[in-house]
């Protein structure tokens, strides 16, 4: 039985050592001891330096790598300068730190797998540090259990950044190669003297050899596309093409170059180049892309001069109409003539009367294909203008009627004609007009059986004016719609030809509409169910009324002012300066560039009529010229010439001209371009 004496002493040793380990921990606490004290669940463990330390001292000595003892849970009981190092903290500073506050987010569940299966076993992963500095850090973790007693477990850290680097710089490498043997066309890679690093597949192609390590300008020998090509006489200079630009970092882009195949073949190239950068933005060669464009250059080629064919053949066509159409107006002149006697004279014979009265219908059938062949000639070359006026179209209609209705009488049509009451007014050309009319008439009569009904119908339809023709005839297949207004287009061709025609006036009819500002369409139920043409023509505003007025052949161009005539044609030359000075203007004539400089200042000029293909000096040269005088400064130059492409007007208002007007000029066009 213990006495109280003992308990006494036993209390008293006991006081002692929590004495002894208080001030264990103080001292470790406040640095004074080599351990660490980690707080587990409220309760201080003690690990000293001999228990974490020497499990790996040797190891740790002998080699390079960063090594580290944590607990279970990640904190950090030691670890040597390497590490430390890694972390960019002092060892001191490490010790009793989770390794988690280091590890970048993603990677902490595999960390704290590779510290629980490390308890069991050795085991290795990779995970991706984030020291105090910010940077990324990938490295290799080799984690295995502690055996001295100790629940924790030790880490070789090994810095695989270098290796990442490289395995990246593999991975870059082989996917270049990849794309570049993928690239249909030629890619070269050179350094900033100008040598093949690298090329594709279609670069090794377009060479013929190896490029690699030959200066770009040997392996690739390109010329300018202007100067690659040798007569059969003598060779042309080819010129070089100069790529060390890229070298320096500059960008080429489009160039056209030639190259000569191993073959001896020309390939014609399209040369881009850009500079080649490293991370840091400076400048270590250039990447060249050649793209093969031969067949692209050749088959546009191709289609240039198949165009050029078709332009010619057109032209020819047309001027094969034209002169058709005037040669057959030489014979019908004297035919028509001859039946005018033939009408002055009374016939008693009836068969030579009927005779007469059909040569007269087929006379003016002819003629009315002259003229068509003529007009469609003109249209497609452009040589109409239309001298518009305001018109009243219901009055129109009723006149072109009245001239076509013998063709109507003589197929025993019924015509029902419908005008408004109320005038509708459009800018038209009123022979032109007629002529639309006339021709859907025509029309209507020649594919409607005798005894036919034909119904003409003009009305106002929102802001525009419209003119319904509608007959009871053949009809259009659905499937002819859509072209029944082009030329040379019939809904029934027969060897008889019981129509007649030669698919020339509806085609006529849609292109004066169109230059009348309109649109003509056709409708049809389908064959033996008739036809409707219609036609759609903007209503006259009363400001275009007032500009129709205000610009009559007979107008006033202005207040008189001085012009200064330059053309070196005295007909038109005095042809125009007669009618500006009926105008009421003073006019001075001009034979030549030196002429009208000579004049000018004595004359001092308010306007300048000036034409370009002047001798001596062009117009181009003689209103430079012109606007260096004192005299002039002031004056409106304009441009009275035969060119009238829009390359040619550019030109000329480019040259210092205020306006470009096209030979021969309308009044009206004069007179605007006058008052500007």
């Amino acid at each position: 039985m213990t006495t109280t004496a003992e308990l006494e002493q036993q209390i008293e040793e006991l006081r002692r050592q929590l004495s002894e380990a208080q001030e264990t921990i103080r001292a470790i606490q406040g640095g004074e001891v080599d351990a660490v004290v980690v707080d587990d669940q409220g309760k201080p463990q003690v690990f000293t330096l001999d228990s974490a330390d020497k499990p790996y001292r040797l190891v740790v000595e002998q080699m390079h790598h960063s090594a580290a003892t944590l607990t279970v849970d990640g904190t950090i009981i030691y670890c040597n300068e390497r590490f430390a190092g890694l972390l960019r903290r002092p060892e001191t500073h490490l010790r009793g730190r989770s390794l988690r506050e280091f590890v970048e987010p993603a990677y902490v569940p595999l960390l704290d797998a590779l510290l629980h299966d490390g308890l069991a076993t050795n085991v290795e992963g990779e995970v991706v540090l984030r020291p105090v500095d910010g940077a990324r850090l990938p490295i290799f973790l080799a984690v295995s259990a502690l055996r001295e007693g100790v629940a924790g477990v030790c880490l070789i850290v090994a810095d695989i950044t270098d290796q990442k680097r490289r395995e990246r710089l593999v991975a870059d490498e082989a996917l270049a190669r990849s794309i570049l043997e993928q690239l249909s066309e030629a890619v070269v890679v050179c350094d900033d003297a100008g040598t093949v690093l690298r090329a594709s597949g279609a670069a090794h192609d377009l060479c013929g050899h190896n490029p690699l390590l030959r200066p770009f300008s040997n392996a690739f020998p390109l010329v300018r596309r202007d100067t690659a090509v040798d007569t059969a006489a003598t060779a042309l200079p080819r010129d070089p093409v100069d790529v060390s630009a890229a070298w320096r970092g500059e960008t080429l882009r489009g160039w056209e170059v030639m190259f000569t195949r191993k073959d001896g073949r020309n390939a014609e190239l399209l040369l881009s180049a850009g500079p080649l950068l490293a991370a840091g933005g400076e400048v270590h060669g250039a990447v060249i892309t050649l793209t093969d464009i031969t067949q692209q250059r050749e088959a546009q080629e191709e289609l240039q001069r198949r165009a050029a064919q078709l332009q010619e053949a057109d032209q020819r066509k047309d001027e094969f109409l034209a002169v058709l159409a005037h040669e057959l107006r030489n014979p019908l002149s004297p035919i028509r003539a001859s039946l005018e006697i033939m009408q002055l004279r009374e016939l008693d014979d009836p068969h030579l009367r009927r005779s007469r009265d059909i040569i007269g219908r087929q006379v003016a059938h002819l003629t009315r294909l002259v003229d068509d062949l003529l007009e469609v000639s003109r249209i497609r070359s452009g040589r109409i203008q239309l001298r518009s006026e305001l018109v009243d179209l219901a009055s129109a209609v009723g006149r072109a009627i009245e001239t076509h209705r013998p063709v109507l009488d003589a197929r025993r049509h019924r015509l029902v004609v419908r005008l408004p009451n109320a005038p509708l007014r459009v800018l038209a050309d009123p022979t032109r007009l007629a002529q639309i009319v006339g021709n859907l008439l025509d029309n209507a009569a020649k594919y409607t059986a005798d005894g036919g009904e034909i119904t003409v119908k003009v009305a106002q339809e929102g802001d525009e004016a419209v003119i319904r023709v509608r007959d009871t005839g053949i009809g259009i297949p659905s499937d002819m719609l859509a072209n029944i207004f082009d030329l040379f287009t019939q809904v029934h061709r027969s060897l008889d030809r019981s129509h007649g025609g030669l698919g020339i006036g509806l085609a006529l009819v849609q292109r004066l509409v169109v230059m009348h500002g309109g649109r003509a369409v056709a409708h049809s139920d389908g064959p033996e169910r008739g036809s409707e043409f219609i036609v759609h023509l903007p209503l006259a505003d009363a400001q275009a009324a007032d500009t129709a007025a205000s610009s009559g052949p007979h107008s006033s161009i202005g207040p008189g002012r001085r012009i200064l005539v330059i053309d070196d044609n005295a007909d038109a030359a005095e042809s125009l300066a007669a009618l500006l000075g009926m105008l009421g203007h003073d006019v001075r004539i001009a034979g030549d560039g030196p002429a009208a400089i000579s004049a000018a200042p004595e004359f001092l000029p308010d306007i300048v009529l000036c034409d370009i293909g002047l001798p001596h000096m062009d117009g181009y040269q003689v209103i430079a010229a012109l606007r260096a005088l004192p005299a002039c400064a002031g004056a409106r130059c304009i441009a009275l010439t035969g060119y009238g492409r829009d390359e040619d007007r550019r030109r000329s208002l480019a040259a210092g001209f205020d306006a470009h007007l096209v030979k021969p000029v309308e009044l009206t066009k004069l007179a605007a371009a006058l008052r500007a």
